[in-house]
C-alpha cells in the first residue's frame, strides 16, 4: 500500500501520545445534550484550534459535522463556525445549540406547555408503543405539535433535549429500557421486551425534561458565545459538494468523515427523524462505504471542495481511526495522505492520540487502540 511506504519515508511527521484526556465528559456538559454515533470529543477540535488558529474571530468549518461538537467548541473557544452535513438530523442538533436559552426561561416555557390532551390513535403508533406506554406516547405527540407550530429557539432547545430523553435505559428516560444511542426496530424491540418481561409503564415527560436541562447547564455559558454563535452558519449538502460556503472562507477545518460501512445514520435515528419529522429521503446519500476504493474517491472529491473554502495557508484536520477488514487493519489515514495529491492540500503531519481507555468504551468491547476510533488518527493537511 502506498500509504505505508510513506509512513517509513515521512516518519518524523507522525507524532504519537495524548494529546487530550482520555477521561469522559470533561468539556462543556452543552457538548452531551444529545449523544450521536461515531462522533469525537469537544478535546480533539479544541486541541486544534489552539494549535492553528492565532486570532480570535476565525471561521472554523466541518463538512461532516455530526451533532455539532466542532462547531459548538468553536464558539465556546471565541471563533465562528460553519456547520455542514447531509443529515438533516445533524443541523437539528447543532443549529439548535446556536442560542442557548437560560434555565429559568426554559423551565417556565416548558411548564406552560399542556401535554395532557388526548392525542388520537394513529396508524404508527403499532410501531411506537414497544417502546412507550400510551399516555406518555401522547405526551411525546403533544410536544411534537408544538415543535412543529413554533420555531423559536426555545422551542427548538427543548425540542432537543426532549429528543436526548426520546429513548434509553434508564428511567430518565421517555422509553421502556432499550438501546440509547440508536433507534433499534420496533421488533427488536418488541422481542427485547418479551426478553426482559418488561412492558413500558407511563412515564411523565416534562419532569424528565427539566431535570436533563438543570443537568446540561449547570456550568454557565461563557459570556461570549452567542456574540459567535449568532454568527455560524448551518448547511445541508454533501461534503465534496457545498455551493454555499465562498471559496477561500475558512480558517481552519477539523472533521471526521464516515468510516466505511460502520454507521447506518437512517437506519440507527428512525425514532429521531420520526420526532422530529424528518421525512424519508431515498436520494438523500447517508454515507456508507463497502470498500476502501469507494470511500477513497468520495474522500478525494471531498478534499478538493475543502480545499476551494480553506484560505491559502490554512489547515484542514480530518481525524479518522482503523478498520478491520477480515483479517487486515486499514489505516484510513494512510488513505487520506494519498488522496490529498492534487487536491490543493500537503501533508504536513499526523497526529496520533493515543490513550487508555475508560468506561464508555468498555461498554461497546473496544479494546484500547485496536478498533474503530481508539486512537485517533488526525491527519493534518495545508493548502498551498
Amino acid at each position: 500500500m502506498a500509504g505505508a511506504k510513506k509512513l517509513l519515508r515521512d516518519e518524523s511527521r507522525y507524532l504519537f501520545g495524548e494529546f487530550w484526556t482520555a477521561k469522559q465528559r470533561q468539556g462543556h456538559p452543552i457538548h452531551h445534550t444529545v449523544s450521536y454515533r461515531a462522533s469525537f470529543k469537544p478535546e480533539l477540535p479544541a486541541f486544534f484550534m489552539k494549535e492553528f488558529l492565532k486570532k480570535k474571530k476565525s471561521v472554523v468549518y466541518d463538512p461532516f459535522g455530526g451533532r455539532g461538537t466542532t462547531a459548538v467548541q468553536a464558539n465556546i473557544d471565541g471563533h465562528i463556525a460553519i456547520h455542514n452535513d447531509i443529515h438533516p438530523l445533524s443541523i437539528f442538533l447543532a443549529s439548535s445549540r446556536q442560542y442557548v436559552p437560560s434555565l429559568a426561561e426554559l423551565t417556565k416555557k416548558v411548564n406552560q406547555l399542556d401535554l395532557s390532551a388526548p392525542y388520537p390513535e394513529e396508524a404508527e403508533d403499532k410501531m411506537l408503543l414497544p417502546f412507550f406506554h400510551p399516555k406518555t406516547l401522547s405526551e411525546i405527540k403533544n410536544l411534537r405539535r408544538y415543535l412543529a407550530e413554533d420555531d423559536s429557539p426555545i422551542m427548538r432547545f427543548i425540542g432537543l433535549i426532549a429528543l436526548s430523553r426520546l429513548h434509553g435505559h434508564s428511567t430518565g428516560f421517555f422509553s421502556v429500557y432499550t438501546f440509547p444511542q440508536l433507534s433499534i426496530p420496533s421488533e427488536a424491540q418488541r422481542k427485547n421486551n418479551i426478553k426482559r418481561n418488561q412492558t413500558p409503564e407511563y412515564r411523565e415527560i416534562k419532569s424528565r425534561i427539566i431535570q436533563k436541562m438543570k443537568r446540561d447547564l449547570s456550568d454557565p455559558m461563557p459570556p461570549f458565545y452567542h456574540e459567535f454563535s449568532k454568527q455560524n452558519r448551518y448547511t445541508l449538502s454533501s461534503a465534496n459538494f457545498v455551493p454555499d460556503i465562498d471559496s477561500n472562507s475558512v480558517d481552519l477545518i477539523v472533521t471526521s468523515p464516515p468510516f466505511l460501512d460502520k454507521v447506518d445514520y437512517e437506519g440507527d435515528n428512525w425514532l429521531r427523524h420520526w420526532f422530529l419529522n424528518i421525512p424519508k429521503n431515498s436520494e438523500r446519500k447517508l454515507s456508507i462505504f463497502s470498500n476502501v476504493n469507494e470511500w477513497n474517491q468520495f474522500i478525494k472529491s471531498t478534499l478538493k471542495e475543502s480545499s476551494r473554502v480553506l484560505k491559502k495557508g490554512s489547515h484542514m484536520v480530518m481525524e479518522v481511526g482503523e478498520v478491520r477488514k477480515g483479517k487486515d487493519i486499514i489505516n484510513l489515514d494512510e488513505d487520506v495522505v494519498n488522496m490529498a495529491e492534487d487536491t490543493g492540500l500537503v501533508w504536513d503531519k499526523t497526529y496520533i492520540h493515543t490513550q487508555q481507555f475508560t468506561k464508555l468504551s468498555n461498554c461497546w468491547q473496544v479494546s484500547n487502540n485496536e478498533k474503530g476510533t481508539n486512537s485517533n488518527r488526525c491527519v493534518v493537511l495545508r493548502k498551498v
